[in-house]
């Protein structure tokens, strides 16, 4: 808007963008209702002048009917020499107006302002306008900049159209498969479920259109766009919008991806008027992903208009290095508009001196092209001195003749709770939720790294098995919440007689373990195994009973040229059970050639091998109950051992020696088939949940296991469902994933179990489509804590956004049961209704229930 050319010129233009008398467009309708409402009048347009005539293309307020250009205040605007805004603040008293048709009859106006719409060039073509059937003489110069700001994104859009009208004069091939309707039509239900499918996807997708029908998306989008795509379904569903566009990869039948561009609409019933499902366009485009960068930028300012979020605007000049930050960023870090100069010095000032390392290096690859946009979290110095996490994302929008980039645009979101919440997700998955002491993974991974150092370095250090003695006892007595007070005891004891740098892990049950640093001899560990027996051998006070333990110490020394950290763990195992089978209540130090078969764990593993084949496991079953009705939806299957000997050894003792030893590959296989045909017992609406470990992904058979137990029970198969937790997907993502979704191929549902104690939590969810998932007891147990339920919130959110249903587990009071229905799961698990049982007391439970139902 820097200068002017001739009428012929310009309506050349004009007519080359090919919109005049076409239909409104949504983004201009907005801007309309913006300033509408942000000026308080009734009328606000979008026009476009031509020789004769000035066309509405968006309007609100008033019908878009074509107005005659001589009777019309946009014929006026349209001829400013640099752009300048038209502002009649009273019609009545203007004597080239007073007369329009606009002012003696409707719309009745009594005030307008208008600024130009120009394109590149510099052409203008249109205006941005309002008017009021008053007189509004205090329309000033803050009041027209707003205009100006507003008439910029409708520029924008005018301007990018210009280039895709440009670019398309070149893609004659694409045109023409456009204008032959080459798309991809679907039609589906509400929950995706294709009904129709056009004869395109062949050359799209390389499917035959009956492949697809009846079937859903999930398995085709890539899992990156996968979370956009469940949040527009979900959209859609529940009438939140009635269509959209987005981008995103679909899988072909060859495997590869392509980009396709999907154009959604909401249908509805016509003589209900309910809507009942959606038709989507899918068009490829492949070739031609690069996308218009104004376009994204005017896209995000308007969005950033209309919705008060919590996004803040960027603009930053490479040239002279000011940066423009919007407002309602500043007041989100406390600051005041003029409080932070607006330069890239300053901004960089404040970010956390352990980032600025990490920002350089991201904002350096895509300035060199290395990537194709900014995308960095980091933090940010608030006023008030506390750091506040950010993510940043941005793009070069502008270069110099040379191709130098010279502009940056981009958005920055406050992460700050988002980050707190995968803080607290891996502590939990690192550390025993009851006492807080490192868990079996955290012990494992620091007694590797003690190896290590030890082999580089030449030093000793030493590791301590313990386990307590009469805590059996203790729990059987006077119940699990005074079990729990012990354990707590213990833990904080045995923090206590160990040197700062050493580690206390809580392995499960009353099971402990301590990794003693660098020891100068053998006697410092004998010395810290007194202690520890010492203290553990305290009274406690418990609900003014006097109760005491004992504790056993297994001793294992390692050594710069000794045995690695699983052996060393398993020598300090053998000398615990030395220490138990002398009284107990004392300490024993390995030595070379003691009996291995007398080690807790190798007898455990040498009398598994026995079970396998006598047949001495069972399974017990405990019921989940659905929320919104009470009833009995399934049961998860849980595997037993009662040890002729030793008595019922618990899960957590035999299941990580089968993991190491293989033979859960076994039992895994006897329990899928048993669990299988139980459950086919049962009515058809009950499924039965079975736990895979992950040592069975790793080793082939699988999915012919799955096959082999559903074929012989006569099971169907989505009443089957397979629990994995997130070290499942550990071992290798991309191959566990691949197997998960030929299982879902078949029919089988697929449970997240124990979410929240693993790795990385939320990625795996955009990963993969879950069926369920399943809260760990962790979280229930703590669901009083505020941020303990924060996090169970927002696993329901994720699960609602994905259609999973979402089991709490370990619900043992009422008071938890209301927590977890407060915070919107959908299924419980746990004692509060009923623990593990026999399969014969399940199907006596299933028929009480069933009768209570009729």
């Amino acid at each position: 808007m820097t200068h002017s050319i001739l009428e012929g010129e310009r309506l050349r233009a004009l007519r080359d963008l090919c919109i005049v008398g076409s239909p409104s467009e949504a983004h201009l309708e907005a801007v309309c209702r913006v300033a509408a409402h942000l000026y308080d009048v009734p009328i606000a347009l979008v026009t476009l002048v031509d020789e004769v005539t000035v066309w509405i293309k968006a309007a609100y307020g008033v019908d878009p009917n074509p107005v005659p250009r001589s009777d019309a205040f946009c014929h006026q605007t349209v001829e400013s020499v640099l752009g300048e805004a038209l502002v009649l603040p009273d019609l009545d008293r203007c004597a080239r107006w007073r007369d329009s048709s606009l002012v003696r009859g409707g719309p009745n106006a009594r005030f307008y302002a208008g600024v130009p719409l120009a394109l590149e060039s510099g052409v203008n073509i249109g205006t941005l306008c309002i008017m009021d059937t008053v007189a509004r003489p205090n329309f000033g110069a803050a009041e027209t900049k707003g205009l100006h700001d507003l008439a910029s994104i409708v520029e924008a859009h005018f301007r990018l159209h210009e280039a895709r009208i440009a670019r398309s004069k070149d893609d004659e091939r694409y045109r023409l498969l456009a204008d032959n309707s080459t798309d991809l039509i679907i039609r589906s239900d509400l929950d995706a479920t294709r009904r129709y499918v056009s004869p395109a996807v062949r050359t799209i997708l390389g499917y035959e259109p009956e492949d697809l029908l009846g079937g859903r998306p999930f398995e085709f989008i890539h899992p990156d766009d996968f979370e956009t795509f469940a949040k527009n379904m979900d959209d859609l569903a529940n009438a939140r919008i009635e269509r959209g566009i987005a981008r995103q990869r679909y899988r072909h039948k060859d495997g590869r991806w392509i980009w396709v561009e999907v154009t959604f609409s909401l249908t509805r019933n016509p003589i209900t008027g309910i809507a009942d499902g959606f038709v989507s366009s899918l068009r490829d485009i492949s070739d031609r992903m690069v996308m218009e960068d104004a376009l994204r930028i005017s896209e995000e300012r308007l969005s950033l208009a209309l919705d008060s979020g919590s996004d803040g605007l960027w603009d930053w000049n490479l040239t002279t290095g000011e940066v423009d930050l919007s407002g309602q960023w500043m007041t989100i870090l406390g600051y005041g508009p003029e409080e932070i100069a607006p330069n890239i010095l300053a901004w960089k000032s404040r970010l956390h001196p352990d980032d600025v390392a990490l920002a350089k290096k991201h904002l350096v690859a895509h300035l060199s092209g290395k990537t194709d946009r900014l995308e960095c979290e980091y933090r940010v110095r608030m006023k008030s001195g506390d750091y506040s996490w950010v993510l940043a994302r941005g793009k070069i929008v502008a270069r110099d003749a040379k191709g130098r980039p010279v502009r940056m645009v981009g958005t920055k979101i406050d992460i700050t709770r988002r980050k707190e919440v995968e803080r607290q997700i891996e502590h939990m998955a690192a550390h025993d939720a009851l006492t807080g002491l490192p868990n079996r993974i955290l012990f494992r991974d620091r007694l590797t790294r003690e190896t290590s150092k030890a082999k580089q370095f030449g030093y000793t250090f030493a590791v301590l098995a313990c386990d307590l003695d009469g805590f059996k006892n203790v729990n059987d007595t006077m119940g699990h919440s005074a079990g729990d007070t012990v354990l707590s005891l213990v833990a904080e004891r045995l923090k206590a007689v160990v040197r700062e740098g050493d580690m206390v892990a809580r392995l499960g049950g009353d099971e402990f373990a301590i990794v003693l640093g660098q020891t100068s001899t053998d006697d410092e560990a004998r010395a810290v195994a007194c202690r520890v027996i010492e203290a553990i051998e305290m009274p406690i006070a418990i609900e003014g009973q006097s109760v005491r333990v004992s504790i056993s110490v297994g001793i294992s020394t390692g050594r710069a040229r000794g045995a690695d950290a699983a052996q060393l763990f398993r020598n300090a195992d053998i000398a615990l059970y030395r220490a138990k089978a002398a009284g107990r209540n004392t300490y024993c130090c390995y030595e070379a050639g003691m009996e291995p078969r007398l080690a807790g764990s190798a007898c455990l593993e040498h009398d598994m091998q026995d079970v396998l084949q006598s047949g001495g496991l069972t399974l017990d079953y405990q019921p989940v109950i659905l929320l919104a009705t009470g009833h009995i939806v399934g049961f998860e299957a849980l595997m037993r051992w009662e040890h002729p000997i030793r008595g019922k050894v618990p899960p957590s003792q035999f299941i990580p020696i089968a993991e190491e030893s293989g033979m859960i590959v076994c039992l895994g296989e006897w329990a899928l088939i048993e669990a299988c045909r139980e459950a086919a017992s049962w009515p058809d609406h009950i499924r039965i949940a079975v736990n895979v470990s992950a040592v069975q992904f790793r080793r082939p058979g699988l999915e012919d296991s799955v096959q082999r137990a559903l074929v012989a029970s006569g099971l169907p198969a989505d009443r089957l469902e397979l629990e994995i937790t997130e070290s499942v997907l550990m071992q290798d993502a991309q191959a566990v994933i691949s197997s998960l979704r030929r299982l879902r191929a078949m029919g089988v549902r697929i449970a997240l179990d124990d979410f929240g104690t693993g790795y990385s939590s939320l990625s795996y969810l955009r990963q993969f489509p879950f069926n369920k998932i399943k809260i760990d007891r962790a979280f229930v147990q703590d669901i009083h804590d505020p941020n303990t339920a924060a996090i169970v919130r927002a696993v329901v959110g994720l699960g609602e956004r994905v259609g999973a249903a979402i089991t709490a587990e370990g619900v043992e009071t009422e008071e938890q049961l209301k927590r977890v229905r407060q915070e919107g799961c959908t299924e419980v698990q746990g004692y509060f209704f009923s623990g593990p049982m026999h399969a014969e007391d399940a199907k006596v439970l299933i028929t009480q229930f069933v009768k209570s139902a009729a």
